[in-house]
């Protein structure tokens, strides 16, 4: 056996120990034994008796000798590479399958508790990058509530200053925040202690929470990484947040208990009743707690709409957004059930919308659309009642940046009230190609209630190209109701939906235009081909039309072998083209050799084959796709529409 001369006698029983572990591990026991009682005061012989114990797998054992180096070589670093090995491990205890992390954490709990306070209070305090440091202490107020008091407010300020220097402590999704909002202040409010902190600081605390939270509701997964997507019940945990530094501020409590009073009917009236009493007493001029449970409400109202908007899909269906569009009237139909008018505020300073419109929904489920909306005007209205109220959620806004959580809200709340004019505003701001079809669907829809009919067809036209491709969808059966009231309703974005949407505000510029006009044989034919979309919803349009005809004795429109394929419109202008409908002149097929009337006694034979053989060509195609037949005739007939909208 070769000897190393200049080995200390100390080198030499951990090397025989070493050697003798991977043959026979109890031999290498035992000698570290022995060099553990010759040498108590070597780093060596004491970190190699751990390594051994360590790598044995013995847990009891290695706890005992990790106490016993901690105790006697803090400032080792080897030694500090197993702390932090062991922090490491204690961080990532619940999702680690990693054997030697296992250990480890198995290992601490063998530990006696001083050690392990002492154990991380000591790493924490001697650990040079600060998040590290934070996280340390965090581990700590973990593992020992019982020092929350003491080390809390400490943790909560050193996460703020550090996120106040750091690169990205600008954005609100940003380690440092995390840290405090998801997991240092839930800790704090779950263990109920009192943070002993002013009333600003704790007010800025809960504004970097609903930042927070706020941010990564409104995320895009392109900024977040992988460990910052998985947030579940959002709300809930804000809410919680609320209400543990509402505690701290000394807040009613019934304003603070969103999770346990939650739906929004209830706390809508909670928030009301509180408002009321405020506004009664004189107490409403900085109502801190009104201000941002109102605010926070609003915002949570409004983030369950602009969901409820744009539904999420499901794995292998396409889902169905919705779109607020003023929508339209028949006074000859009965009126529609009337929604229950919510309790009126009684306060001076309410806001009354006078001529609130009826707001329908495609089918009885989705009325969730339609409350959630009536919820956000509530909330809207009331931040606006008072000018402390508008001023102090201004200042909340502005720091939230919550303008793309708003911008929808804001048009459908201006077309709601009808101002159409700050509409028309906001809608030219859109530059989002996903809201383009948006856009000009509101568009046409705007310009047709100003009675601009000429500038209707253009957004029209904009908007075909961007009808949806994989979502056809059905006819709405909800465009049109009975009486005077104003009428808005969802619209579903599919294919079909917003075709007839388009087809009938264009339908109803030319047939209201035609009133400036005598007879317009063009606007007549125009309208023939639109009403056959929504066949026979849109029938009521074509008597008064006939008759209009019957009266002028003729109807030129050179057009209709190439758009009109409905069998009843046909059918009606053939009768009129018959001695018993009056022998009115049709010009209608171009194709044909003549448009000679039919004579009393039978003449003109032939004409009258000849028309209707071509008639027959034209019910032979009755069951073309209408939505192609319609989107051609307002793309490829512009002109000819457009010289009847002016």
């Amino acid at each position: 056996m070769e000897i190393d001369l200049e080995q200390s006698d100390e080198e030499f029983v951990i090397q025989k120990a070493k050697d003798a572990f991977k043959t026979d591990p109890y031999m290498a026991k035992a000698l570290m034994l022995t060099a553990k009682s010759l040498y108590p005061n070597n780093f060596g012989v004491q970190f190699e008796a751990y390594l051994i114990e360590k790598n044995a797998g013995n847990v009891k054992e290695a706890a005992r000798c990790f106490s016993d180096l901690i105790s006697k070589f803090q400032q080792t670093p080897d030694l500090w590479k197993e702390i932090e090995k062991v922090t490491s491990a204690l961080r990532s205890e619940t999702d680690s399958d990693d054997a030697e992390k296992q250990f480890l954490c198995e290992m601490f709990k063998h530990i006696s508790s001083d050690v392990q306070h002492k154990l991380l209070l000591f790493t924490a305090d001697h650990c040079e990058d600060t998040m590290e440091h934070c996280r340390l202490l965090l581990l700590l107020l973990q593992r020992f509530p019982t020092a929350i008091s003491s080390y809390g407010p400490r943790l909560v300020d050193t996460l703020m200053t550090a996120e106040k220097h750091s690169v990205d402590g600008h954005y609100p999704i940003n380690p440092y925040r995390k840290l405090l909002v998801c997991e240092l202040l839930p800790l704090l409010a779950k263990q109920e202690i009192n943070l002993e902190l002013n009333s600003k600081l704790l007010l800025k605390l809960l504004q970097k929470a609903v930042e927070y939270y706020l941010c990564y509701l409104g995320r895009s997964s392109t900024t977040l990484q992988d460990t910052e997507s998985s947030i579940e019940n959002t709300w809930c945990k804000l809410f919680s947040m609320v209400e543990f530094i509402g505690k701290q501020l000394g807040w009613e409590q019934y304003l603070i208990n969103f999770n346990l009073i939650f739906t929004k009917e209830i706390y809508w009236q909670v928030i009301l009743t509180h408002y009321q009493a405020r506004t009664k007493n004189n107490l409403i001029t900085d109502d801190k707690q009104l201000l941002y449970c109102l605010s926070l409400f609003f915002l949570y109202c409004l983030h369950e709409y602009n969901g409820s908007l744009s539904p999420v899909s499901s794995p292998g269906q396409t889902a169905t957004n919705y779109l607020l569009v003023e929508a339209f009237t028949d006074p000859t139909l009965p009126n529609p059930m009337s929604e229950p008018k919510s309790k009126k505020r009684k306060s001076d300073t309410e806001i009354i919308h006078t001529t609130n419109p009826y707001i329908s929904v495609e089918k009885p489920e989705l009325k969730n659309i339609h409350s959630n909306f009536l919820m956000c005007v509530n909330c809207w209205d009331l931040l606006h009642s008072s000018e402390n109220l508008h001023r102090e959620f201004i200042k909340i806004h502005s720091h939230l940046k919550i303008d793309t959580w708003l911008s929808v809200f804001l048009i459908d709340y201006a077309l709601y009230t009808a101002r159409f004019d700050e509409c028309l505003v906001s809608l030219q701001k859109i530059t989002d190609s996903s809201l383009m079809l948006h856009k000009y669907i509101r568009l046409a829809s705007i310009l047709y209630i100003k009675k601009n009919y000429s500038s209707c067809l253009e957004p029209i036209l904009l908007a075909l190209p961007l009808l949806p491709v994989n979502n056809s969808g059905n006819l709405s059966n909800g465009l049109i109701v009975g009486g005077n009231q104003r009428h808005l309703h969802y619209l579903p974005l599919t294919r079909m939906a917003v075709l007839q949407y388009l087809t009938k505000i264009l339908l109803r510029c030319i047939k209201e235009n035609m009133g400036k006009h005598d007879y317009s044989e063009l606007s007549i034919g125009h309208i023939f081909v639109l009403v056959q979309l929504d066949w026979p919803q849109e029938e009521d349009f074509v008597p008064s039309l006939l008759e209009e005809i019957k009266q002028h004795r003729s109807f030129q429109y050179h057009l209709f072998q190439n758009y009109i394929i409905n069998v009843d419109i046909m059918e009606e202008l053939m009768y009129l083209w018959t001695p018993q409908g009056g022998q009115i002149h049709l010009e209608i097929l171009p194709n044909l050799s003549s448009q000679r009337r039919i004579g009393t006694r039978g003449a003109d034979k032939g004409a009258k084959e000849e028309m209707k053989q071509a008639i027959k060509r034209q019910i032979a195609r009755s069951n073309e796709r209408l939505d192609d037949l319609l989107i051609n005739f307002i793309q490829n007939e512009r002109a000819l529409i457009l010289q009847a909208l002016v």
